[in-house]
């Protein structure tokens, strides 16, 4: 029986004879005799496989040089080669058929011998061989998935092109070998994007999600993913059984988003709401009166002085501005309600400066609500004169003095709170992200509503970051048109048991423990983002390997 030498010999002289059958039946001889190795054949080592892998390219990159230069020189090349094998015997001699044939029997030799399977070690050594480390290493850096697909072709490649051909069209081969490496490294850069979103969720490094989480707003899964994700849980919401489940998820991250900004108003006092929507306002605001009442009662006495004067005397001035009879009503309050209860020591107690500070709240709020603009204006300077008093206070008593400006702060932030739900009267007080925004915008005060403009408004980080995730849309959370649509769902049992089945298992994934698990499977540790950006950066590193696994595709 012939060897395998011999055999690749005589395909070497048919093809030179022009025998196209006989070399085509030497050739099913060889491939025959490569996949059925000797079961007596030695099997190599790993070592030795990650040594084949390290060679291949210096076997490939020779093999290329033969086909590419002038044939005269190949000749006086492998002359050279041989007679320097039998001179040092630091070369291997090349047989007749030159490197070609080299290549094929070092091929044949490592079928034999290699173990069953894909061979990972000959492709770890493909991979770190230096010339793939120095064409990957070389390759500029991406930015953008199709950019690193366009590097990642065109490393894959490079890395191809080297590798050995055992075929004997040596140019249609070396073609599909360079097209299955581009392919594959172009793969490389999406390869790393998928194991990255698995290491980082976009979830999970979104600012508004965590924003909302941190405020205790858990949205549903398809709020958190975003985009067209959010957009096919809205619309599944239409689904009988399962969509009730979303509109419930979905409604109950709504309540919490209306939960949270109320407590953002009674949180610098130290006090949280149960309630929402109108009872929710209600609670907020007796909390802050209560509070504000509590900072009123440490004080004991209100002694005025320079700094009250010199302010008090510039609002009486801009109080010149208002209509006649707005600035005659403005001097009546100012003389009755704070000069009558003011001692020869120029000074009140501290109950009489409780009464002097509702009087006055009470005035500016009346008038400020008018929809005439001469009173508006009164209200506004009666509100300013309010203020002057309250920091009086402040000044004599610093201990109460912290304690108002924070239930100070928590009305700022109820305000818009309440032109929220005002807005959305119709749901019960129950507002939407878009509807606090709205609120915020119109309680800014600020020139050319700059503060809105510039995203800095009271309250707006967080309606902001509720627009984002979790829209303006109330869901209906079980209506009877859903009722009957969910009893068809139901019914359908009697055509196919599986219907009603999979509609009840869609529902249990939106239950609170299940949504839970599933936004703690989007979470990630802030390390998670880093290493998922590393990935992506490296992924010219990998385009090696893909387009190696691409060109071993192509030979199977």
């Amino acid at each position: 029986m012939a060897t395998l030498a011999e055999l690749q010999d005589a395909l070497v002289n048919a093809d030179r004879a022009g025998d196209k059958e006989a070399a085509r039946q030497l050739a099913d001889a060889i491939v025959s005799m490569q996949q059925t190795p000797p079961s007596n054949a030695p099997k190599m080592s790993k070592s030795e496989r990650l040594w084949m892998g390290l060679a291949d390219p210096i076997q490939g990159g020779a093999q290329l040089l033969t086909h590419v230069l002038p044939q005269s020189v190949v000749n006086a090349g492998n002359q050279f080669n041989n007679w320097l094998a039998d001179k040092t015997g630091l070369v291997a001699k090349l047989p007749d058929g030159g490197v070609d044939q080299q290549t094929r029997e070092r091929e044949a030799a490592y079928q034999q011998a290699k173990p069953e399977g894909f061979d990972w070690m000959r492709m770890a050594g493909n991979v770190l061989s230096p010339a793939n480390v120095a064409i990957a290493s070389s390759a500029p850096a991406a930015v953008g998935l199709k950019a690193g697909m366009v590097i990642g072709a065109g490393v894959g490649a490079a890395s191809s092109a080297l590798a050995p051909v055992t075929g004997e069209d040596f140019a249609n081969e070396k073609l599909k070998q360079i097209a299955a490496g581009a392919a594959g490294g172009a793969a490389a850069p999406v390869v790393a994007a998928g194991f990255g979103r698995v290491i980082s969720p976009k979830a999970s490094v979104n600012p508004d999600v965590a924003m909302l989480r941190q405020e205790g707003v858990q949205p549903t899964v398809g709020q958190m993913l975003g985009g067209r994700w959010n957009a096919l849980e809205e619309k599944a919401q239409s689904i009988p059984i399962m969509g009730d489940a979303i509109a419930l998820a979905r409604k109950r991250s709504l309540e919490q988003f209306n939960k949270a900004a109320l407590n953002r108003a009674t949180s610098p006092v130290g006090q949280s709401v149960d309630d929402i929507g109108q009872a929710g306002v209600s609670q907020a605001g007796d909390a802050l009166s209560a509070a504000y009442d509590v900072a009123k009662s440490q004080i004991g006495h209100v002694k005025f002085d320079r700094q009250f004067s010199k302010d008090l005397t510039q609002l009486r001035q801009m109080s010149k501005s208002l209509t006649p009879p707005m600035q005659k009503q403005f001097d009546k309050t100012l003389k009755e309600v704070v000069g009558g209860r003011t001692s020869a020591a120029n000074a009140m107690l501290g109950d009489t400066f409780k009464k002097v500070d509702s009087e006055l709240g009470q005035k500016a709020s009346r008038y400020g609500a008018s929809t005439v603009a001469s009173e508006q204006e009164l209200g506004d300077a009666l509100k300013q004169l309010q203020s002057l008093i309250r920091q009086q206070a402040e000044r004599n008593n610093p201990a109460a003095a912290d304690a108002m400006r924070k239930a100070d702060a928590g009305w700022a932030n109820l305000v818009r709170l309440e032109g929220a739900s005002k807005a959305a009267a119709n749901s019960d007080g129950v507002f939407t992200p878009g509807q606090l925004n709205t609120a915020i915008r119109i309680a800014d005060k600020s020139v050319r509503k700059r503060a809105v403009a510039r995203g800095e408004a009271l309250m707006q980080d967080l309606g902001s970051a509720g627009q984002n995730v979790l829209g303006n849309k109330i869901p209906n959370s079980f209506t009877t048109d859903r009722a009957l649509v969910a009893g068809g769902g139901l019914g359908a049992y009697l055509l196919n048991p599986a219907i009603p089945i999979s509609l009840g298992a869609g529902a249990a994934a939106y239950s609170p423990p299940a949504q839970a698990l599933l936004r703690g499977l989007l979470s990630r540790p802030t390390q998670a983002k880093a290493v998922a950006e590393l990935l992506n950066q490296s992924s010219p590193m990998l385009a090696p390997g893909t387009g190696l696994l691409g060109t071993y595709l192509l030979n199977q």
